[in-house]
């Protein structure tokens, strides 16, 4: 009896020791792919009709900035990863898929796709659907934007809206020195975090795990006020221009919705 168990503790070693073996030659193969980047797509679009972009990608990382001209660029390691480009009816379409492979039967894929989306002026609707990647704009201006980001951070700096619209499941959202007239806001589990953030706009901020924190920058409100509903969170107003949740004649409304989440206002 007691030989047996020896035997099989030899054995079980025997077997961790070769599947840990395993586990680092194959993290090395992996990480080695991840780093072999070429680019499976760069497209000029010289379309002066071109007044709104929408995009649906399911497998990358996307960044939307300004440039001279419009422009689809794709770079990553996934050789998996098709793009799809046009212009129909004045508006730019891009999306992305897994094309048809070898069988892989890896089970650590370090390998990504990232996508950069060069605007060179003003759209009248910018929609973005981010299935499995980070979404991340930079000095853009639209009438309207509706930004939507399932799994992954949703960045927003330097840019001009009318109507603002970002959402996300699991998801940051964080705005940086953006403008807008009017902003809806929504994350399932995630913070939302506005920093320098337009004064005296009307906007609806709902979180169901997460934290709200709003902070001014040169432009100071006047004419607002908080509207905070939470089941177990807290508000924390840091800024003294809210005396009982008001500034001015309060005219637009901040509504703040969280379940757990606490909401602070600097």
């Amino acid at each position: 009896m007691k030989k047996t168990l020896i035997w099989l503790f030899v054995i079980g070693l025997i077997i961790t020791v070769v599947c840990a073996i395993g586990a680092v030659q194959q993290f090395k193969v992996e990480y080695k792919k991840a780093n072999q980047i070429t680019t499976n797509f760069n497209e000029t679009y010289n379309h002066k009709s071109i007044k709104a972009v929408d995009l649906d990608l399911k497998h990358s990382n996307v960044k939307i900035k300004k440039g001279n001209t419009f422009k689809v660029i794709s770079k990553g390691s996934n050789e998996k990863i098709k793009m799809h480009a046009k212009v129909k009816n004045g508006n730019l379409i891009v999306s992305d898929h897994k094309g048809q492979s070898n069988m892989d039967i890896s089970f650590l894929d370090m390998r990504y796709n990232d996508v950069t989306i060069v605007v060179p002026q003003k759209l009248d609707n910018l929609k973005v659907h981010s299935d499995d990647g980070s979404t991340t704009l930079n000095d853009i201006n639209a009438d309207k934007a509706q930004l939507n980001t399932d799994v992954m951070d949703l960045t927003i700096k330097d840019s001009t809206f009318n109507q603002l619209s970002a959402s996300g499941d699991t998801s940051d959202i964080e705005l940086n020195k953006t403008k807008f007239q009017h902003g809806d806001f929504k994350t399932d589990t995630g913070d939302i975090l506005m920093k320098d953030m337009p004064a005296d706009k009307p906007m609806q901020i709902k979180t169901d795990t997460g934290d709200v924190q709003l902070i001014y920058g040169n432009d100071k409100p006047k004419n607002s006020q908080i509207e905070y509903h939470s089941d177990t969170g807290n508000l924390n107003i840091e800024d003294k221009r809210f005396e009982n949740k008001s500034v001015g004649n309060g005219h637009n409304v901040i509504t703040i919705k969280t379940d757990t989440g606490d909401a602070t206002i600097k």
